[in-house]
């Protein structure tokens, strides 16, 4: 017989495994104009608009207490629950005090990127609140989830900026979690989400190439580091991929990156290919990892 204690607990855990079959938010049918002049299915690109929408969710999150473990709040009887302020960290942590009210004209994507991320790293879901009746005072947070309330910041941030035109969103798993990388829709998409394990460790080699791949500021060296990483993991899986593919299935898999300049860089090597093929080897690179999980997974039942 379960404990009282253990009850909630089973519950959490058995609407976290439901969660992928349970409804999402959907977004209101398009209006009369519209759905005559078919403007519904556009999304916005300008750089200020999204500033708006961006900084007005984020002041939300703020009205809400999910800032107050490091900003504090407001009281009626004592200033001393005001800890900080959101000038403040966004002084200390990138040096832009004034992005808290600056006008939206004046932003830039860097700007935009900034702001984002330092709010995702205050970001804690208030667990527990006692209410103060004084002069009207209302709720005092007691205590955080930085957990939660991060997750919950990505996916509110990244629900709003998936309608836009922007081409960055907050990485949701991984080394570069809470951070803005390139945007990456689709089956590509969900292939890399499905890659990053909850609980990665701090050292894991798929997750370090994911991250190098990513990056909103990557070069052509680091989207080939992160081609040299996905091939160790497979050249360690290589018995195994032998075993369980066609025969000599496994050598295509390393011909390209040995053939071209992307792992050892030797004079015979071809170099002069366009960046795209360093996207379609990581992608086969990445698909062929999971692949090797699955037969893992399988061999160890």
């Amino acid at each position: 017989m379960m404990s009282p204690s253990e009850t909630p607990l089973r519950w959490l855990g058995g609407l976290a495994g439901a969660s992928s079959s349970l409804p999402q938010e959907q977004p209101p049918p398009p209006h009369y104009s519209q759905r005559v002049s078919g403007a519904a299915g556009t999304s916005e690109s300008s750089l200020p608009t999204i500033v708006r929408l961006v900084s007005s969710l984020v002041r939300q999150f703020h009205d809400d207490h999910y800032f107050a473990e490091t900003l504090g709040f407001d009281c009626v009887d004592d200033s001393d629950y005001n800890k900080s302020s959101p000038e403040k960290e966004l002084e200390s942590r990138v040096g832009k005090p004034s992005l808290w009210s600056a006008e939206p004209e004046v932003w830039t994507e860097p700007d935009l990127c900034d702001f984002i991320e330092v709010f995702h790293d205050l970001a804690a879901r208030p667990t527990r609140q006692s209410f103060h009746g004084f002069n009207g005072c209302g709720w005092h947070p007691q205590a955080f989830s930085q957990r939660s309330g991060r997750a919950l910041y990505r996916w509110r941030i990244n629900g709003l900026l998936d309608t836009t035109t922007f081409r960055l969103r907050l990485a949701e798993a991984g080394e570069d979690a809470g951070r803005m990388v390139r945007r990456v829709s689709g089956e590509l998409g969900r292939l890399i989400e499905g890659a990053l394990g909850v609980d990665a460790p701090a050292d894991d080699p798929v997750a370090h190439a994911i991250a190098l791949f990513r990056d909103r500021d990557g070069t052509r060296q680091d989207h080939r580091s992160a081609v040299v990483a996905l091939a160790g993991v497979l050249e360690e899986r290589r018995t195994l991929l032998k075993v369980r593919l066609l025969a000599k299935d496994e050598q295509a898999l390393f011909e390209i990156a040995n053939q071209y300049d992307v792992r050892h860089r030797r004079a015979d090597q071809r170099g002069d290919y366009a960046p795209e093929f360093l996207e379609w080897i990581f992608y086969w690179y990445l698909a062929t990892v999971q692949l090797t999980d699955r037969l893992l997974d399988d061999s160890s039942r």
